[in-house]
């Protein structure tokens, strides 16, 4: 039986599986995941291995180059985008995979294994590591700071380990992170005169301290009954403890203790690296979400936490949250979702406008439906809401309700024809099967390339032909199934009823329309030298207006957030890149624009946009990450910065980026310089310098000496 006649004989179970599907959509819409971009697979990793005591050179020699020998047996690692860093003592290699790597977790598993059998076989002795760094992808929900100038370090430890138990009863939290902790240590501080005063060695104090210090197993106690472990109890827990240590006796058979030959203090270890918000002394939570979650009720969840957690810190603490990325994403999903909606009145007061109404009307009952069962089918299909989807939805609206008005329309002439109301509405949409099938599938195939796309681009784009075609599918079945039934209960008499011959006719505004564009065919036709000269001028007017249009795929991000750099000359203490960098931050705290902002020395924020990608830790950079009130403060607030900073820090490299979208990139254009001889290689890199800094369009332009990896 013809799908369509059962649809309309059985119109109450038609209209039970539709309503059903309807709410499924609206159920949908309420709690798909939903977040700002596309999820794109970070291919980016670090593998870092250090040799204390070593200079560059001797690292290079003997780690940097037996770690890319196993590195570039690997097919999936891009060699054009891997790079090492080598300095004194360590080294670190920035590893890019190739775009063909759809799962990078299993490689980054596979490369563990083949450099602990590296390190077995090829590293000297002494090289801590390598180490595999695989969570330098992972892109954080929220970044929360704890600040305050009055507590210490150790007491703002406390309080964020109060902050992060709190969190973790949340089922959706994943990976948390801390950042800016800084490390406490014993200090013993004596001189040789005072030790040989006492006839003490500095040998003899060391292994007294070690034996007393250490956690070995001391045995158990066995009964008849039951088996009792035993526990030393010579760990030191405080200074005293360690300054009342018998650490020998005098010849008078006196007991020497290290306070009387030592002084004992507890003090933070030299900083590698520092963290501030708003200007205070603070620390920091990296907060990421399992996948598969709604982030904005992630985001509500989190801040009832945080204000829960707020009552039982001192008043001197507070609490900011740096990166808030729920909040972002329920502004801009609900920023596209108010526009779609908008674009859904828009589309329905055109058709109610330009169509007999009786049409029009059932033409926009199907626009819901659509969009309902569009909405149910992406989340079946596990499409999450974000701009992306979204905007494909707002590009195909226009469509999708082309199908029910060809339906009607083709009903509405059956009847005009004289056949009975049922006839045809079965007719209305069988007749046309064929030709409105094949229009839906030519507009999905004319999408379809984008799904070819690989890489970033290709994971960016992929849920934008997707879509496009499930709002066209959804918008055939619900025309060849609903549009019908409508037709049938609501339009009882075509558009030229034999009753209303001899009556008036009052001229529409459609037909005026239709006469408008009757008379412009037949000029055409009449002139038609005229018309088609004037379509080719057409075509040579677009293409010229096309080489003056800025080319680019993909626009800035519009957030409200930017972040300034600042690279100093290689070796530059941290005391020295924190006073540069203040310089800028004195800037940015004066701005009634700036709502928060956090301040990185020796290190960067953490990967807290996918496009935004983090530095390794090194003592000559630094980073503040700035929020302000809205997005067009952000870009104009970057662009006055951009004129400031260099006169700020005229030492150092300063930078204002705004965040972009697409694949992640350091910046627009990458010259890399290959060679065996530094020397040549640092005097190609100075002219190459001179001529991208001369270069019209040039904003920015720094020369990093990379040790390259050569394959």
């Amino acid at each position: 039986m013809n799908f369509v006649k059962s649809s309309l004989k059985y119109s109450q179970v038609t209209l039970t599986v539709l309503l059903m599907v309807f709410a499924v959509g609206v159920h949908s819409l309420l709690t798909m995941p939903r977040r700002e971009d596309p999820k794109i697979t970070i291919r980016t990793g670090l593998v870092l291995a250090y040799f204390p005591g070593a200079n560059s050179a001797q690292v290079e020699d003997q780690v940097t180059k037996k770690l890319e020998q196993y590195l570039f047996q690997f097919e999936e690692v891009k060699k054009s985008k891997t790079f090492s860093t080598t300095r004194d003592g360590a080294v670190v290699i920035n590893v890019e995979l190739e775009d063909k790597v759809k799962d990078p977790d299993v490689f980054w598993s596979k490369l563990r294994h083949e450099l602990l059998v590296a390190k077995t076989l090829a590293l000297p002795e002494g090289v801590r590591g390598p180490i595999v760094n695989s969570d330098f992808g992972d892109t954080e929900a929220l970044v929360i700071g704890i600040e305050s100038d009055q507590a210490s370090y150790n007491e703002l430890k406390d309080y964020l380990q109060k902050v992060e138990d709190q969190l973790r009863t949340l089922p959706a939290v994943s990976k948390i992170k801390r950042i800016g902790e800084q490390k406490e240590q014993i200090v013993i501080t004596s001189n040789s005169e005072k030790l040989a005063q006492y006839g003490i060695k500095f040998t003899q104090v060391m292994n007294v301290l070690k034996s007393q210090n250490a956690i070995s197993p001391t045995g158990n106690v066995k009964t008849g009954t039951a088996e009792v472990p035993l526990y030393a109890n010579g760990g030191y827990s405080t200074e005293s403890q360690i300054a009342s240590q018998i650490i020998g006796t005098s010849k008078t058979g006196d007991v020497i203790r290290l306070g009387d030959v030592a002084r004992i203090t507890r003090q933070y270890q030299d900083p590698t690296s520092t963290t501030t918000v708003n200007g205070h002394r603070a620390l920091m939570l990296a907060v990421e979400m399992h996948e598969g979650n709604n982030i904005v009720s992630f985001g509500k969840d989190v801040d009832a936490q945080l204000e829960a957690v707020q009552k039982l810190l001192p008043s001197t603490v507070k609490l900011t949250t740096i990166v808030n990325q729920p909040h972002l994403v329920d502004e801009n999903v609900g920023h596209f979702i108010r526009e779609f909606f908008l674009a859904i009145v828009s589309v329905v007061i055109v058709v109610i406008l330009l169509l007999p109404f009786r049409i029009a009307a059932v033409a926009a009952m199907a626009i819901p439906m659509t969009v309902a069962v569009t909405f149910a089918l992406l989340h079946a299909f596990g499409i999450e809401l974000h701009q992306v989807s979204l905007a494909a939805l707002i590009v195909v609206l226009g469509m999708v309700v082309d199908d029910a008005i060809v339906i009607a329309d083709n009903y509405v002439e059956l009847l005009d024809e004289g056949l009975d109301r049922w006839t045809a509405a079965w007719r209305s949409a069988s007749d046309l099967v064929v030709p409105v099938f094949a229009a839906t599938i030519t507009i999905i195939a004319s999408f379809m390339p984008m799904v070819i796309l690989s890489g970033s681009v290709g994971e960016f784009i992929f849920a934008l032909p997707i879509t496009v075609a499930i709002a066209l599918s959804a918008s055939f079945i619900v025309a060849m199934i609903l549009t019908p039934l409508l037709c049938y209960t609501f339009i009882k008499k075509g558009l030229h009823d034999p009753s209303e011959a001899n009556k008036k006719k009052r001229t529409s505004l459609l037909d005026r329309m239709q006469n408008g564009y009757n008379a412009a065919i037949d000029w055409c036709m009449r002139h038609s030298g005229v018309t088609i000269l004037g379509s080719l001028l057409t075509i040579a007017l677009a293409g010229l207006l096309f080489t003056t249009i800025r080319q680019k795929f993909f626009p800035a991000a519009e957030r409200n957030q930017f972040v300034v750099e600042l690279w100093m000359p290689t070796g530059t203490k941290l005391d020295k890149t924190r006073a540069a960098i203040s310089k800028i931050e004195n800037v940015v705290k004066k701005d009634q624009r700036v709502t928060s902002y956090a301040t990185f020395a020796g290190t960067s924020a953490p990967r807290f946009y996918y496009n935004f990608s983090p530095e390794v830790p090194v003592t000559n950079y630094a980073q503040i990450l700035i929020n302000t009130t809205d997005i067009a403060s952000t870009q104009a607030m970057a662009e006055e910065l951009t004129r400031q900073v260099d006169a700020l820090v005229p030492e150092g490299r300063p930078q204002v980026k705004l965040m972009q979208q697409g694949t992640v990139t350091k910046a627009p254009v990458e010259v890399r310089i290959v060679g065996d001889d530094l020397p040549t290689l640092k005097q190609i890199g100075v002219q190459v310098d001179s001529v991208l800094r001369n270069t019209p369009g040039s904003a920015w332009c720094v020369p990093i000496l990379w040790k390259i990896i050569t394959g």
